[in-house]
């Protein structure tokens, strides 16, 4: 049986890299470049506080579990992972962003890794995708090692993969 958000604790996922928790209003200041929802990324931080806002009710809707992306050890805050638009048929879809200073440096293989896992393993999803586009090379690389597999063709112009774990 899937276990759907909202859940009676938020999980917070962990590993030696990352903690991944519940975005708190204290965060939305420092995370206003990563926020996007609908294709929007807030400028302002009105707008931040909107999507927070949008985010936490696909969770209560049980639609959406989104994390802060935490360095483990300094508590800097590295971006956004999670599942988003519903889970339809037990598949989760993912997706992420990171701060500009934090791309390259081993982030998000953790953050992935640890959802992907969660999905799977505690929500008892059906299947775990992400999408990206053609171009996006180092996304592809990531989701690759991250146990992904990429199917035939595009999805609405994008790469589809599944999480397909050994």
């Amino acid at each position: 049986m899937m276990k759907l958000p909202p859940f009676d604790v938020f999980p917070v996922l962990q590993s030696e890299k990352v903690v991944l928790r519940e975005v708190s209003d204290a965060d939305i200041p420092l995370l206003l470049d990563v926020l996007t929802y609908d294709g929007k990324t807030a400028e302002t931080l009105d707008e931040g506080v909107a999507i927070i806002s949008k985010i936490r009710r696909d969770y209560q809707a049980g639609n959406a579990v989104n994390w802060l992306i935490e360095e483990a050890g300094t508590g800097e805050l590295a971006g956004l992972v999670g599942y988003f638009r519903g889970f339809e048929n037990g598949t989760g879809e993912l997706g992420c962003i990171l701060k500009a200073a934090y791309r390259g440096k081993g982030f998000m293989f953790p953050s992935l890794n640890l959802t992907a896992r969660f999905g799977m393993e505690e929500m008892k999803l059906n299947q775990v995708i992400a999408l990206t586009k053609p171009e996006n090379d180092k996304a592809i690389a990531l989701l690759s090692r991250n146990g992904f597999q990429q199917q035939e063709g595009l999805t609405e112009g994008y790469l589809k993969f599944v999480y397909l774990p050994e």
